[in-house]
């Protein structure tokens, strides 16, 4: 299913669901005056992140600190199947359940079964990592956990009468501080910063790697193909690497289409569609040199890895999405041009230049080789 019909059924259901579960619930904890608080040790936490490899990683540190406060609790994650590999390479949790959202059928056969799982879980609690969606909010009640955690800001006050713990939102500060802020609300200290474990210090550098893609939430962070060209171009000309054009399979085609205007072919690999999940890290993680990427997961995939990063932005902005310590980095580097309609992604639903993306296409030649400049001989 795509994107925009699964966020019209978290809307129409899920919305619907809510509203039918908001009088019973408040009812219930008026009647039986559960005991909410955070005093003893659960045996089972469960996190619910449906969508979004690289807001994964970004709650990374917090996961890593609820570990820490519990290191006997067991850990187990509800995803789309789309998160499965990335998830599993993480190493955080003892157990993943998929939901598979190809069809309505699968949505809810797979959600039953995620239900009925958690269901035999014991002592549990669950945390809500996704920021705006109703689905999850029930979801979360149906794992009948003691103390359920989520999110909550204007759009999803609804929370605060479904979950027993609420943190806010604030869309203003670096998405990661708003996972640690609730990892630190049940007394969980952000301490160490978490690394993929695929990190290895003993690299044979082969590769520059580029990445244009990204998910359907906004394909309005993708360079132009000309920009792309520009990169090879630039790469080859200054440096001994070899270009590797990162995607997922559905980027392979493109990716074709660009290796076919470059003189010098031979040098470039197509690892869209290519590799494991697994064999990509291992490539980036032992052989990879730098990264030049949009803003999407394997930015932050590189940063936990501790590549060189020159990150390009556009309809997002690297002062939410990017950690502050990645920012003050001596392996970061980023191309941001100024715009006053950025950043409109999850701000909007009808962008303001409507999808014509200037503040991604208006980055010129020269400036895509002057800041390659300074990020290659920097």
């Amino acid at each position: 299913m795509h994107l925009k019909f699964k966020q019209r059924i978290d809307n129409l259901i899920g919305g619907s669901l809510v509203a039918l579960h908001l009088i019973p619930v408040r009812f219930l904890g008026k009647i039986l005056r559960l005991n909410h608080n955070l005093n003893q040790a659960p045996q089972n936490i469960i996190i619910i992140k449906m969508l979004g490899f690289g807001s994964l990683i970004l709650a990374s540190d917090a996961i890593l600190a609820i570990k820490k406060k519990y290191p006997n609790c067991k850990f187990t994650l509800i995803c789309s199947s789309s998160l499965d590999e990335g998830a599993a390479s993480l190493k955080l949790y003892d157990n993943i359940l998929n939901i598979y959202d190809k069809s309505i059928f699968t949505l809810i056969k797979s959600s039953l079964n995620v239900i009925f799982q958690c269901l035999k879980l014991k002592d549990k609690w669950c945390f809500d990592f996704e920021v705006y969606s109703r689905l999850t909010t029930i979801f979360s009640l149906y794992t009948f956990s003691k103390n359920r955690f989520g999110f909550e800001f204007e759009k999803v006050n609804f929370r605060n009468y479904l979950n027993t713990h609420n943190t806010y939102f604030n869309l203003f500060i670096p998405t990661e501080e708003n996972y640690n802020k609730m990892a630190e609300n049940i007394g969980a200290i952000i301490s160490e910063r978490y690394f993929l474990p695929q990190k290895n210090d003993n690299k044979e550098y082969k590769y520059i790697v580029i990445n244009n893609t990204c998910s359907d939430l906004s394909i309005q962070r993708k360079l132009e193909s000309w920009q792309i060209i520009d990169i090879i171009n630039y790469i080859q000309t200054e440096t001994k690497y070899t270009v590797a054009l990162a995607g997922s399979p559905a980027d392979k085609l493109t990716n074709e289409q660009i290796i076919a205007q470059i003189d010098n072919s031979e040098s470039i690999e197509n690892w869209a569609g290519k590799h494991s999940f697994n064999k990509y890290l291992e490539l980036l993680a032992n052989q990879t040199k730098a990264m030049i990427t949009i803003d999407s997961a394997p930015l932050h995939i590189a940063a936990r890895l501790e590549i060189p990063l020159l990150a390009i932005w556009g309809p997002t902005q690297p002062q939410s999405l990017a950690p502050k310590w990645l920012r003050e980095s001596a392996l970061y580097k980023e191309i941001n041009l100024s715009v006053n309609c950025s950043p409109c992604v999850h701000h909007t639903k009808e962008l303001p230049c409507g999808g014509n993306n200037f503040c991604i296409k208006n980055i010129t030649s020269v400036q895509l080789k002057s800041h390659l400049s300074d990020f290659i001989n920097g």
